[in-house]
């Protein structure tokens, strides 16, 4: 999460991002993978280490759902606090869906109000922070890719499947 960029012919460092904090269940097929994270209440039992710091309340997905053109991470901000260091990044976009909470967001100096239902795109060169000024826990989702690397979307990537739906009975 360091704004640092290498310099010529120096390979970008991989962040060192240990999980801390075990999943309540798995189950892994040939076209899925799934993870029980627990109740969003419990995120905080999740901890991230970065070159910034140990922070409780962040589980990247990359790894536990074996993602290959994305990074999704689900995180929890406690009440009137703050996200403690400003980043951008070198070639991802992120969107962040904030589900709970209310405070701000800082992009490049300026400085917007997000509450629960805000969806935020952030450019890699921009400049970012977040805040939660409210009384209660900001949850929010934040989906990183390559800028530019989509090439379709669900309107012209999506296939449907011949037969009828049907589930097993509970």
């Amino acid at each position: 999460m360091s704004t640092e960029t290498p310099s010529a012919g120096q390979a970008a460092k991989s962040p060192d991002y240990p999980r801390r904090g075990e999943v309540e269940g798995r189950d892994d097929g040939p076209n899925f993978s799934l993870v029980q994270l627990g109740p969003t209440a419990g995120l905080d039992r999740y901890q991230v280490r970065t070159r910034a710091g140990t922070f409780a309340g962040k589980v990247f997905l990359k790894e536990l759902l074996g993602l290959s053109g994305t990074e999704i991470s689900c995180g929890l901000l406690p009440p009137r606090t703050s996200f403690p260091f400003y980043h951008k990044h070198q070639q991802n976009e992120e969107v962040y869906l904030f589900l709970s909470g209310a405070g701000n967001v800082s992009v490049d100096d300026r400085v917007m109000e997000i509450r629960q239902g805000s969806v935020v795109r952030l450019a890699p060169d921009g400049v970012r922070c977040f805040r939660n000024t409210s009384d209660e826990p900001m949850h929010y989702v934040v989906i990183q890719a390559k800028q530019g690397s989509l090439e379709q979307w669900t309107g012209t990537d999506g296939v449907g499947v011949p037969g009828e739906v049907s589930w097993p009975s509970a």
